[in-house]
């Protein structure tokens, strides 16, 4: 027995270009950059918290005074403070952030990708 099948009309230029609104490879490469951007981002954070360590311990060294010894003195916890911990916060920061946007990128094109192909 033979089916009555109807062909399938081929695909128009919209279906095969994808959703209208966005491009999923254009999305998934700035999910990509903007991952990757992240890690440089935090590095660079790092990097300015350590030269910071750096350049107090500099300072402080040709007096003969030990970097524990800053803890005692508020206005050098203020300064430390203020150099070290901020810097890494605000790159702690800037990283969940980035990467949180480029994680919810992925998930909002895989539910898009989910419900199209129901």
């Amino acid at each position: 027995m033979e089916e009555n099948q109807t062909p399938t009309p081929p695909p128009t230029e919209e279906e095969e270009k994808g959703p209208a609104l966005y491009n999923p490879k254009v999305l998934s490469l700035i999910s990509s950059l903007l991952s990757i951007l992240s890690w440089v981002v935090f590095a660079a954070f790092i990097g300015d918290t350590i030269a910071q360590y750096l350049n107090i311990q500099n300072m402080i060294s040709p007096q003969g005074t030990a970097f524990s010894e800053l803890f005692k003195d508020p206005g050098a916890l203020s300064y430390l403070v203020t150099n070290l911990s901020t810097p890494f916060f605000t790159g702690l920061a800037w990283f969940l952030v980035m990467q949180g946007v480029a994680i919810g990128l992925n998930v909002l094109m895989e539910i898009d990708l989910k419900l199209s192909e129901e």
